[in-house]
């Protein structure tokens, strides 16, 4: 971009070929006409794609306090929810975005080699309570103060209750308040071990649909 100290007919205005006069403060400039490209056409299969794509990115929103843990070791050179995004695209969401079918059971809130609970059982009792109970085997790799996650999802109000840590592999057992809204909705339960560093986690466990009524 140049600037006009002392033009032969004083600052210039609007365009000359491929030129356009402008003025700020006082000072005339001549920049160069900005070069118009073209768009590439984008096919139906391409379209479908991106809001696919879309689509699912704002899917997993409600899951992002789990998956930003449960997918920490995983998060190389991407975030962890940029992990967990490839991990469940393809094999969650099936179909394009025109016929797309939810695969609930391939949903994962983190993945790992972390050896996973063992007669792991969940219920739902009175006074909002959803209760869990596992066995601690111990087994290589796999140490007592190792933390339970659980998320709680809802279809209909397309949001997750549940927790990330606090409730360590050795108590086999936990009692945890629904929030209300969801009481009385089938919650699809998932399940997932992490280290207390949070360096480790275990494949995810699907426990079908919670009955909170």
């Amino acid at each position: 971009m140049a600037k006009i100290k002392y033009g032969i007919f004083g600052p210039i205005a609007g365009k000359i070929g491929s030129l356009i006069g402008s003025s700020w403060m006082g000072i005339a400039y001549l920049k160069t006409k900005p070069k118009r490209t073209k768009s590439p056409k984008r096919s139906v299969a391409q379209v479908e794609n991106n809001q696919k794509f879309a689509y699912v990115n704002e899917w997993l929103i409600p899951f992002h306090p789990y998956l930003t843990i449960g997918f920490s070791s995983l998060a190389i050179r991407k975030t962890a929810i940029g992990a967990a995004l490839s991990a469940v695209y393809k094999t969650m969401f099936t179909g394009t975005m025109s016929k797309l079918e939810i695969n609930y059971d391939k949903m994962q809130i983190s993945s790992g080699s972390l050896k996973v609970l063992s007669n792991l059982t969940v219920s739902f009792k009175e006074g909002n309570q959803v209760h869990l109970t596992w066995k601690n085997k111990p087994s290589y790799g796999s140490k007592y103060n190792d933390q339970i996650m659980l998320a709680l999802y809802s279809e209909e109000l397309e949001m997750t209750d549940g927790f990330t840590g606090n409730v360590s592999r050795a108590i086999e057992k936990h009692n945890f308040i629904l929030q209300a809204e969801m009481v009385g909705k089938a919650l699809h339960t998932y399940v997932a071990v992490v280290s207390y560093d949070r360096k480790k986690a275990s494949e995810t466990m699907y426990l079908g649909l919670l009955s909170t009524i």
